[in-house]
């Protein structure tokens, strides 16, 4: 039987500390009822908040999940000693398929089932939080270390986790066996590839 209990008899919340509760709370609701059971009213509830305050920063269901899952990411920490460009790249997408294993994934396939629909914005910028800003802190290591002459362009830098998440939407998971394979057969032969220069395939 669904709680009852009028969370917003409890103490209100303002600014990070809002955002903070209203994710948390479409997080539970999320695993309690799922994605196509959840409704802002049962969050705002949990959260002792108005639906007003939810819409004002996410204007549908589909936003405030997407900001659900990035705020449940985990983001990896990449060594302080010297690695490799190749071990980096392996350490921020193995971290990414780790947490398809977690409640989070939960969320993620509930986003991928929304943004099959017309309707549904696209999964363009759903990265688990790490698309386009940790590839680039990967690439300025890798600069830093003379592995490469200079950073790739956005769109590179887009490749490795945009094919990830192909996987995930067709598939469902990602094997380590796919996440080597596009290490070493796409990201870093087109990260190292020269200005100019043809690849070879």
């Amino acid at each position: 039987m669904a709680d009852q209990k009028d969370y917003r008899s409890g103490p209100r919340r303002r600014g990070e500390q809002l955002v903070t509760a209203i994710l948390d709370a479409a997080a539970l609701e999320l695993a309690q009822s799922g994605f196509a059971a959840l409704s802002v009213e049962a969050v705002a509830r949990r959260a002792a908040a108005s639906k007003v305050s939810i819409y004002r920063r996410w204007p549908n269901k589909i936003e405030l999940v997407r900001a659900v899952a990035a705020h449940k990411a985990v983001m990896p920490v990449l060594p302080e000693q010297a690695a490799t460009l190749r071990q980096d790249l392996l350490l921020v997408l193995r971290s990414m398929a780790a947490q398809i294993d977690e409640p989070i994934g939960e969320l993620l396939r509930g986003l991928v089932i929304a943004s099959l629909s017309e309707q549904a914005p696209s999964m363009a910028d759903m990265s688990w939080g790490m698309g386009p800003n940790m590839m680039h802190l990967v690439a300025e290591r890798a600069q830093a270390r003379g592995e490469l002459a200079e950073i790739p362009s956005e769109l590179l830098l887009r490749v490795p986790t945009e094919l990830f998440k192909q996987r995930f939407i067709s598939f469902g998971k990602v094997t380590d066996r796919f996440i080597v394979e596009l290490v070493d057969q796409i990201a870093l032969p087109l990260w190292t590839l020269k200005p100019g220069e043809p690849h070879v395939s």
